[in-house]
């Protein structure tokens, strides 16, 4: 049985935001990240992953970060993370060193400033 999420993509300038909320774990990681991929067109400069409403990431969840990070960066792109620094998954971003692939804003707006 699939968890459930929830991913809204808009354009904003040049960026791409995905609001990814809801859980991703091993059920739906690879259907996250192909709708991310496919949500990011060539002439994007950089794709911002709106985490505040994500209750949950797994193992599988944090390596589509990296994934999605190490795809952008051959397409001359970059990822962002928007997370507020009060959220809990901010403690297991910052244990799997997320932010070494993808820098972590705490807003919205300051992800798409970069």
């Amino acid at each position: 049985m699939s968890t459930p999420t929830e991913i809204a993509v808009e354009r904003r300038g040049g960026a791409i935001v995905a609001h990814l909320g809801g859980e991703v774990d091993m059920t739906n990681a690879g259907q996250v990240r192909d709708e991310l991929l496919t949500s990011v067109p060539n002439d994007a400069l950089a794709l911002v992953i709106e985490l505040s409403d994500c209750r949950y990431l797994d193992s599988a969840g944090i390596e589509v970060v990296f994934d999605m990070a190490r795809r952008l960066r051959r397409r001359r792109q970059e990822l962002r993370l928007a997370l507020p620094a009060s959220s809990p998954l901010m403690r297991l971003l910052d244990l799997t060193e997320v932010g070494s692939a993808a820098p972590i804003y705490e807003t919205l707006d300051a992800a798409l400033d970069g």
